[in-house]
């Protein structure tokens, strides 16, 4: 099997999981749930995300708006958006510890943007602007360095796919999602020709940019966060690059540390949050070393980390996308994370929907 081989096979199979994932709710609103058997019944805001991005136009456009929708309609006053909304219309906001997770505003805008992007259809965006201002105004940001601060004192979820690790301080990845976030929103404000608002949102995309440096560990990735859990993030490090959220040069030094590190964060083209042997030193619940988000390897990040690699070294990214296919084929299941003798939640939609953005970014050339 070639690499473009897999790359069709994977974005063939993340459409077939879609599919398998629909859930009507009460009020009828297709609901996409994160897996094909329901473990996760509800539809969860990052997932959604996840799929839009990595499969743009797949879902038809009315039911990508509706479930937008059905999300947005349940912000909190407070401007909390919903981690995850159930077919009954129960909103749920917190996961772990008292304050939701950080990642959820950010999320929301992106879905936003995913249905302009792919449908051309901004008034999503028109209707919940101020909604999703609001939704951003209610991250709590590190008044030194303008990104996510989770106090160390009243530990919460981060960034979903490690919401049950407790990282405090300054936070990476949802800092990456929040600088995302403010890139999109000038994206979309610029699309209605509201230019003033486009260009509060640059001036913060970069704000949130800059500061990213207090997490730099200058040894060729980022730390997933300043206080609690000051560890290197894979998915973190890769995700910066892959949002262009560093410059070219620090792009390289990640490539070059992810590739160096290949053996210690990736086995079967899947990811493991941060290189082995670590363990995450704070946990929200207990799991045991090698689970979970604990040292399990997910295929969500496969995609992110094969484009960082192959900024150095192509054929190794290549062989990651190559590896996932053939372990999902030998499978017959795209697994929520695996390990040796450790498999959890067939039929789980990330785990292909993220990688399939890969076509997108390489014009469906070869890496």
């Amino acid at each position: 099997m070639n690499f473009d081989e897999a790359l069709t096979r994977i974005v063939e199979e993340a459409g077939k999981l879609i599919d398998k994932c629909l859930l009507k709710a009460s009020d009828g609103t297709t609901l996409f749930r994160p897996d094909g058997g329901g473990n996760y019944n509800a539809l969860w805001t990052r997932d959604f995300c996840y799929m839009l991005e990595g499969l743009p136009g797949f879902i038809p456009h009315n039911d990508a708006v509706k479930a937008y929708l059905y999300i947005l309609n349940r912000q909190r006053e407070d401007g909390v958006i919903p981690d995850r909304v159930g077919p009954d219309g129960e909103p749920y906001y917190n996961v772990l510890g008292s304050n939701p997770p950080t990642d959820n505003p950010q999320f929301a805008v992106k879905i936003a943007w995913e249905i302009w992007r792919a449908y051309g259809d901004a008034s999503p965006f028109i209707l919940t602007a101020g909604r999703l201002e609001k939704a951003l105004g209610s991250l709590p940001l590190s008044r030194e360095a303008d990104l996510i601060w989770i106090n160390p004192s009243s530990p919460h979820s981060p960034y979903g796919f490690t919401d049950c690790v407790a990282k405090t301080g300054e936070e990476l990845f949802s800092s990456l999602l929040l600088y995302e976030a403010h890139v999109k929103m000038a994206e979309l404000y610029r699309a209605v020709g509201r230019m003033d608002e486009s260009k509060e949102h640059e001036a913060w995309a970069v704000k949130v940019k800059s500061s990213l440096e207090k997490l730099w560990s200058g040894e060729g990735y980022f730390f997933a966060a300043s206080v609690d859990c000051r560890q290197p993030d894979v998915w973190g490090s890769a995700y910066s690059v892959w949002v262009d959220a560093v410059d070219g040069q620090r792009a390289l030094e990640i490539s070059r540390w992810l590739s160096s590190h290949f053996d210690r964060i990736v086995k079967w083209g899947q990811v493991r949050h941060l290189p082995e042997p670590f363990a995450w030193e704070k946990t929200l619940v207990e799991m045991k070393p090698g689970t979970y988000q604990n040292g399990a390897y997910w295929g969500t990040a496969t995609g992110w980390v094969a484009y960082a690699i192959s900024l150095t070294n192509r054929q190794l990214a290549e062989r990651m996308l190559i590896d996932l296919v053939e372990f999902f084929e030998a499978e017959g299941k795209a697994w929520e994370c695996v390990n040796l003798d450790y498999r959890k939640c067939p039929d789980y939609v990330a785990t292909l929907a993220c990688p399939s953005a890969l076509v997108e970014r390489l014009g469906n050339k070869p890496m």
